[in-house]
């Protein structure tokens, strides 16, 4: 089983321009995974718990991040650094980890701005990040990419 995608769309993009496409679909997947956050926060304070404390809704937003962070940002990881396999021709498993290491930065950083410091938490939500990338690339080099050896 082949990709659908022609090797000319693959190979047109110089191999800086990959690294910086996994790069920016990294921080894709990490602004997806705050977005997602903000939005269950925000659906749980205006559908089911109205007229709450605002440090209630501070520690239940806490209490989403931690829940929704590690597998919002692992599912995202995934999800965009399969959309970048097609786009590129070799280094699927590293593409895909440069996928992840984008999002841990941008991870790390907004914590770093927000919080302080990293919540123990951030530790697992990195390694099932790296995860993610890499079985991404793997998947793809496995399955789809084209002159694979079996």
């Amino acid at each position: 089983m082949t990709h659908s995608s022609t090797p000319l769309q693959q190979d047109s993009a110089p191999p800086s321009a990959r690294w910086l496409r996994a790069i920016g679909y990294g921080l894709f997947a990490e602004i997806a995974t705050i977005i997602t956050i903000v939005l269950v926060v925000v659906f749980y304070q205006y559908v089911f718990a109205r007229g709450l404390t605002k440090d209630a809704y501070t520690l239940v937003g806490q209490h989403i991040g931690a829940i929704i962070g590690p597998v919002g940002g692992t599912l995202y990881v995934f999800v965009f650094a399969r959309r970048l396999m097609p786009k590129i021709s070799s280094g699927f498993v590293a593409h895909g980890i440069v996928v992840a290491l984008a999002a841990i930065a941008l991870s790390i950083g907004g914590s770093i701005a927000g919080h302080n410091g990293l919540p123990a938490g951030y530790t697992l939500a990195s390694a099932l990040k790296i995860i993610a990338g890499a079985s991404a690339g793997f998947l793809h080099q496995r399955f789809f990419a084209p002159n694979r050896t079996v």
